[in-house]
């Protein structure tokens, strides 16, 4: 689904993380969350509601910064 964004997209990092939390709740057992949240995936890749401006990268934080 996230790969019709380009792999620096912000929009695209949002819905990865969406994705991956739906896999998460599917896991646990909270598939009305794991709905939930696959939901906001594919709403993010439509809408695109997230975008940087040109020249602007986002930069992801490792655990320990």
């Amino acid at each position: 689904m996230t790969a019709q964004l380009p792999p620096d997209h912000l929009s695209r990092y949002f819905a990865d993380r969406h994705l991956h939390q739906a896999m998460v709740e599917a896991g646990n057992g909270e598939f009305d969350e794991c709905l939930e949240m696959a939901a906001r995936a594919s709403q993010e890749v439509r809408e695109r509601r997230h975008e940087l401006p040109p020249g602007e990268r986002l930069r992801v934080l490792r655990a320990d910064e």
